[in-house]
């Protein structure tokens, strides 16, 4: 009949019915207790007032630590982000006045050329510029 056919019956050892974090008598599995205290953390996460002192303590003392920590990487940054920015701005000074330098150069160069075509015209002298 058909060869190339593909069929699907759910995923190996799975069951209907079967519940992967209870057990038949409503107790949790070890999956399910996990799967507790991951959802407990997230409440408590969201609703302060489920956090006993204790927990309450920790994690303002985790805060405190990251926040100096980020101001302490900040003034590190400031001084590199300072001389980068330096460094970068001299760059690009030296490179405008190097285009504009050149420019001005090749601008005189074409001025200077037509105004010397234009005397030697008037000379009553024909060249090939």
């Amino acid at each position: 009949m058909l060869d190339n056919y593909l069929s699907h019956h759910g995923i190996l050892g799975q069951r209907w019915g079967v519940r992967r974090f209870q057990n038949p008598d409503g107790t949790l599995t070890d999956a399910g207790k996990k799967r507790a205290i991951k959802q407990d953390r997230k409440r408590a996460s969201k609703d302060r007032s489920l956090l006993s002192d204790d927990e309450l303590d920790s994690r303002i003392k985790r805060l405190q630590k990251e926040k100096q920590l980020r101001e302490l990487t900040e003034q590190e940054l400031g001084r590199g982000k300072k001389f980068a920015g330096e460094a970068l701005q001299n760059t690009g000074k030296q490179a405008i006045q190097k285009i504009a330098v050149e420019g001005a150069a090749a601008g005189i160069g074409v001025a200077v050329g037509v105004g010397v075509k234009m005397f030697l015209e008037s000379q009553g002298i024909h060249t090939k510029m």
